[in-house]
């Protein structure tokens, strides 16, 4: 059923010829904080100012993205605790299958599957938490490919930390997927100009 109505998602912006925003969970994120029913209302929000259409599909597709946000609870939680001064996470903590590693402040989580739908949406877990996510750009290696890189000030706080997450939904079902999260405990978070400096392509949303 998730796969269909992930279909059904695409299948609809593209009927109605529009540009689809991928910079949802960045928006949702700055709003977060308010449960299911405030995120699903939001996320439906974003989708009918694209395409009015999107009313009939929406609901139930943002209804299955949420569940994207339960799941990477966990992971919000760790990466929150750590930059209080706890313990950087483990894959024995997280489960699900993620590969954890962590190098003095910086920490990197992998999940990858063949044909798989990515499971989590970090971002908007944060947010969930009361922490303040901004998207400073993206950059879009293909379709379905993205590398985001945002902003992430802990409510407690803390001093903003840039998290990176790159992700690729795999086009065929016996190609991989993946969705890696990268947090970079202590370190400043960079500008556009900086982004862009080695000449990559950014944006200040991901489109599809």
């Amino acid at each position: 059923m998730r796969a269909v109505l992930k279909v059904l998602v695409v299948l609809a912006v593209a009927a109605c010829g529009q540009t689809a925003s991928n910079s949802g969970s960045a928006e949702a994120a700055s709003a977060g904080g308010g449960g299911e029913a405030a995120w699903v209302a939001a996320c439906v929000e974003r989708y009918v100012a694209q395409s009015p259409q999107a009313q009939q599909w929406a609901p139930g597709s943002c209804a299955q993205e949420w569940q994207n946000v339960v799941a990477a609870g966990p992971i919000a939680d760790a990466l929150l605790s750590a930059a209080g001064g706890g313990a950087a996470p483990s894959a024995a903590q997280l489960g699900g299958g993620l590969e954890v590693t962590s190098n003095g402040r910086t920490i990197e989580i992998s999940w990858s599957e063949v044909g798989g739908l990515i499971p989590y949406d970090v971002p908007s877990a944060l947010a969930e938490r009361g922490a303040t996510v901004t998207m400073i750009g993206c950059s879009q290696v293909g379709a379905g490919e993205f590398q985001k890189y945002f902003s992430v000030t802990p409510s407690g706080g803390e001093d903003p930390f840039p998290l990176g997450i790159y992700e690729r939904s795999a086009p065929t079902g016996d190609a991989w997927s993946f969705y890696n999260v990268s947090a970079e405990l202590g370190a400043a978070v960079k500008t556009m100009a900086q982004l862009r400096s080695d000449g990559t392509e950014w944006a200040t949303a991901c489109a599809y």
